[in-house]
């Protein structure tokens, strides 16, 4: 007897999902199956694979139809029909084989004896014996093998009850994720309840035994079948670090509402005391944020009460306005150093708060803001408050392709509008208002492009209040005798004599590139090589500004996309006076058939017509001719390894300014290395590495060393020495990881944290341990968890 399997199938990028109905002989099926494999001159491909997201959605009305098939058929129609040898039955998303299948037609029951394998959305059961009514899906089986693709996990039951159709019962069970060709934990229960419609799996007298071996008794227990929230109590955390000493976390999750939570984690310390910390989030139509709190009432060490508050909040007003809000404030200054738990939190120096209202009027994207600073401040490293807003407006808006009459060609404009009342303790109090406004015109001349541009930049400065250097001293330096120049480019804002100032200069530039391609070859590989050279003139005449106050204006890092700019300094208190061609050509070699990227290759080099005199307080005028020659690359090695490197190099010195390099290797998920260098000279000097790679069958190594060698301290606090390492093994069981990692990392200046991760992963239950990932994933570049390298199995694998 041939029979006929109902699918629906229907195509949607990467995935088949249900979605019109479709008949094929079981034969047929084979062939789409065969169609994927290689044929001659196509080169291998991927072997055909389930998606995970494969679905099947039943039809929106009435009842789908049965397939019958069996050796031999007995009985009466619509009454009972015996189907023996062989026998199966298939509905939309079930499927069941046997020896023998009783099917009661007025009941809509069947009884099924000698090897019966039941199969139903993702869930595949093997047993001598099932008594199912398919219109419940009520029923029961015996002495059960079972397999849920959902959690990849699989076991043996004495008997299964079929509750309703989300919903099973087992009794006298085990349970495991781990593959059946390297078994090593399980849990065997009394009984245990999976729940799909709550995705919660409850379970009672549990014992977790590890090789047969009984390990530790959980007794009455739940956990989670999917990633969906539950309240409870979380996995436990423990963990060791120089500073805190041992440290035990048990988080217990409220789940209060499908758009609220809130996240309670009382946290021994065992050289502080203890610490109560909470988060709550919450997500409405208008609004969402995130609040935290954390309290350590009198610290063991400090004999002083030590907390943490912050708060991120937005809110929408109709489609074109919304305010945020977003700050933290802590007790004193070391507390991100004692209990920050990585180099990028114990490093943070500056906490700003932030109030802003944006919104859009007239065409002008708006924004109010209003910002204020905490400064955490490293006796060994002082550092001067930011500036703050009371407040800030701004104001702007731009338009491409404009046309003001039929004659001229199109032209892009922009403006800007920025009005903010800079604050601060010590130094010159003011309001600054600047008005901004540029525009350009694009013209293709065949060969090549020419951009004309002219801006234009007015300000006006209201001076309230000049700043006194004792007392930036005694609040910053803790009175010591620090000369004016120690305050770099915020010298002039302690100067008496400060006046009000007002400033309008205009800004031409003349951009001219051009695109020559050919076509050649990158090794045995069909290539296009492009040559782009680009010629940029600046002029903006000279307007002394020695005298003015300085609060966010800098000079950037150089950088090839930096010196092809208008722009001298960051900010709106220098206008710097230009008159300069800047010539740069770059060339690439780009794969002909996909357009990627194989290699790349720039230089850039700026000839000045007159000496700049506009600077910002510290820094010489420059009278060279010529600047620094910039130069980047960049090129694919192979398959796996990329190169890309940067560098500014002074003609007139003889030597290098800055660079930077980086050598990466990814040769697939788990296995990738970095390799960088960093120079800026008298600033920094630093070479990090990084990696994970399998070292031998389930094992990996992870790693990062990241080093110094800058000679003398700067401003900012860098020093010679260790900025931080990370070294650790990785073990994956096939249904647990074992993780292990040290790490120690600098907190300030002479002052490190050195912290100890253990952790086992039993994979779909629970995480146990000191959780190592967060530094994992800052810490190394296309960091992947060892256990999730390959898919989860899709419903449809075990189908038949």
């Amino acid at each position: 007897m041939r029979f006929v399997l109902a699918l629906c199938l229907g195509w949607v990028p990467m995935v088949w999902a249900a979605s019109c109905p479709l008949s094929l002989p079981v034969s047929e099926l084979a062939l789409l199956a065969q169609s994927s494999a290689p044929r001659e001159g196509q080169g291998l491909r991927l072997p055909l694979r389930m998606d995970p997201r494969l679905r099947l959605e039943p039809p929106l009305a009435g009842e789908t139809p049965s397939y019958l098939s069996s050796r031999n058929l007995e009985g009466m129609v619509d009454d009972a029909i015996a189907l023996i040898g062989n026998a199966e039955v298939r509905q939309l998303g079930l499927s069941l084989k046997a020896d023998r299948i009783d099917l009661d037609l007025v009941q809509n029951a069947l009884a099924a004896q000698g090897g019966v394998q039941l199969f139903r959305q993702g869930e595949f059961y093997r047993g001598p014996r099932l008594s199912l009514r398919l219109g419940t899906q009520q029923g029961q089986f015996s002495q059960v093998d079972y397999e849920f693709a959902a959690m990849n996990a699989r076991g043996y039951a004495e008997q299964i009850d079929f509750v309703q159709p989300k919903e099973i019962a087992l009794s006298d069970v085990t349970f495991t994720t781990c593959p059946v060709d390297r078994p090593a934990w399980q849990l065997r229960s009394r009984f245990m309840r999976v729940d799909q419609v709550r995705e919660i799996v409850d379970t009672e007298s549990t014992v977790l035994y590890w090789s047969d071996v009984p390990l530790l008794s959980l007794g009455s227990f739940s956990f989670p079948s999917s990633s969906r929230r539950k309240t409870g109590f979380l996995n436990p955390s423990y963990g060791y670090t120089s500073r805190l000493g041992l440290e035990l976390s048990t988080p217990f999750y409220w789940n209060i509402a499908p758009n609220r939570d809130l996240t309670l984690y009382p946290r021994l310390v065992g050289r502080r005391g203890v610490m109560l910390g909470a988060e709550a989030r919450y997500l409405t139509r208008s609004d969402s944020g995130t609040v935290g709190l954390e309290f350590l009432p009198n610290d063991r060490v400090a004999n002083a009460d030590r907390h943490l508050v912050s708060l991120t909040h937005s809110r929408r007003f109709g489609a074109n306005a919304a305010l945020s809000l977003r700050g933290s404030r802590v007790s004193d200054d070391d507390y991100f150093a004692d209990f920050g738990e990585s180099l990028l939190v114990a490093s943070q120096r500056i906490l700003p708060a932030t109030a802003t209202l944006t919104g859009v009027v007239g065409g002008w994207a708006t924004a109010a803001s209003v910002q204020t600073y905490q400064v955490l401040q490293d006796i060994a490293a002082p550092i001067v408050a930011p500036y703050s807003w009371m407040p800030r407006f701004q104001m702007n808006n731009s338009a491409r392709a404009v046309r003001v009459s039929k004659v001229l060609p199109a032209t892009d404009w922009r403006g800007l509008v920025d009005v903010t009342r800079f604050s601060h303790p010590t130094l010159a109090e003011g309001t600054r208002v600047v008005a901004a406004t540029s525009v350009s015109m694009p013209l293709d001349l065949g060969y090549f492009g020419v951009t004309p541009k002219l801006g234009i930049h007015a300000t006006h400065y209201s001076h309230e209040r000049s700043g006194r250097l004792d007392e930036t001293r005694s609040r910053f330096f803790n009175n010591a005798a620090v000369s004016v120049a120690t305050l770099g480019t915020l010298a002039n804002n302690v100067q008496p004599g400060m006046r009000s100032y007002s400033r309008v200069l205009p800004t031409f530039s003349l951009d001219v590139n051009t695109i020559l391609e050919r076509d050649t070859f990158w090794g045995n590989l069909p290539a296009t090589q492009t040559i782009e050279p680009r010629v940029l003139y600046t002029y903006t005449p000279y307007k002394d500004q020695s005298r003015f106050p300085v609060f966010d204006s800098a000079r950037p890092s150089i950088s090839l996309a930096q010196i092809l700019s208008d722009q001298t300094f960051t900010g709106q208190d220098r206008v710097a006076d230009q008159n300069h061609l800047t010539t740069a050509v770059t060339s690439r070699m780009l794969d002909a058939q996909t357009g990627q990227e194989l290699a790349r290759a720039s230089v850039a080099q700026r000839f000045y017509i007159g000496n700049q005199l506009v600077t910002l307080p510290g820094e010489p005028v420059r009278t060279q001719q010529e600047s620094d020659v910039f130069a980047e690359g960049g090129v694919s090695l192979y398959q796996h390894w990329r190169v890309d490197a940067v560098g500014q190099y002074a003609i007139a010195l003889s030597r290098w300014q800055a660079a930077s390099a980086r050598l990466r290797f990814d040769p697939r998920p788990g296995y990738s290395a970095a390799l960088s260098y960093r120079f800026n000279r008298d600033t920094l000097d630093i070479v990090d590495l990084a990696f994970q790679v399998p070292i031998a069958r389930n094992w990996y190594a992870v790693g990062r060393y990241n080093y110094s060698f800058q000679r003398e301290p700067t401003a900012a606090g860098g020093q010679r020495g260790l900025v931080e390492a990370l070294a650790g093994l990785e073990y994956d069981g096939g249904c647990w990881v074992a993780r292990t990692v040290i790490q120690r990392f600098a907190t300030g200046a002479n002052r490190f944290n050195n912290a100890i991760f253990l952790q086992i992963e039993l994979n779909g239950i629970a995480r146990v341990g000191t959780d190592p990932l967060d530094a994992l994933r800052r810490s190394i570049p296309n960091y992947r968890m060892i256990n999730r390298l390959s898919p989860m199995p899709a419903k449809f694998d075990n189908f038949q």
